[in-house]
């Protein structure tokens, strides 16, 4: 991926942050989520938690700022891949309502 990609992506990871952000804040959500998301603080952590995890694996593959370590090599991405998938399971169970016991 070539560095002005990762710019974009980053950029737009991180508008997904800070509406989630926004999202556990105050309890706003996007106009088209409104009617779908029940829970819109879990829905916010989730979109942090995928922007997060996007933004720092695109910013590794482009740029190896921890000196090309063999175990590093394997271990960012896959926890940046954990943290979008951890991300988007938050963003699925805030539009479920809560179960009650």
């Amino acid at each position: 991926m070539h560095g002005y990609l990762s710019v974009a992506v980053v950029l737009i990871a991180g508008s997904l942050f800070v509406s989630g952000g926004v999202a556990v804040r105050t309890g706003r959500l996007l106009p088209w989520l409104r009617r779908r998301c029940v829970r819109p603080a879990m829905w916010g952590y989730g979109a942090m938690f995928t922007s997060a995890g996007l933004a720092a694996q695109t910013t590794y593959g482009v740029w190896d700022v921890l000196g090309g370590s063999p175990i590093l090599e394997t271990a960012v991405p896959l926890a940046c891949v954990l943290l979008m998938i951890a991300g988007f399971w938050f963003q699925l169970l805030a539009t479920r309502p809560p179960l009650d016991t």
